[in-house]
């Protein structure tokens, strides 16, 4: 089996890209890595469990994304970087009510 090439993805601001300051990535596991422009890799590699984490790149400067689950439960993935709320930061009703709002799209959507 081959070693795959990357062990996690994340979402970054593109906004905090072109803005060339630096800002700090979190890992998984807690360890930071700081970003520092002119960025021209497509990888950074976790200092502290040497995870190898590929960096995907969203257009401006959103606070999180929409994802889900593995069983299709909508959920708010983070965008490092950028200088909107991470979505842990909002509360419990804020969060349900974006999430309520993703699941009634989807339920209109599969009609």
């Amino acid at each position: 089996m081959p070693k795959k090439q990357f062990d996690l993805y994340t979402f970054v601001a593109g906004a905090a890209l072109e803005a060339g300051k630096p800002f700090p990535m979190e890992c998984n596991c807690g360890g930071v890595v700081t970003i520092m422009p002119p960025f021209q890799d497509e990888y950074v590699v976790c200092p502290r469990c040497e995870s190898k984490i590929r960096m995907l790149v969203i257009e401006g400067d959103p606070g999180y994304i929409i994802g889900a689950d593995p069983d299709g439960t909508p959920r708010l993935l983070p965008v490092q970087g950028s200088s909107k709320p991470h979505p842990g930061k909002l509360s419990a009703s804020e969060r349900e009510a974006i999430l309520a709002r993703v699941q009634e799209q989807i339920e209109a959507k599969d009609k």
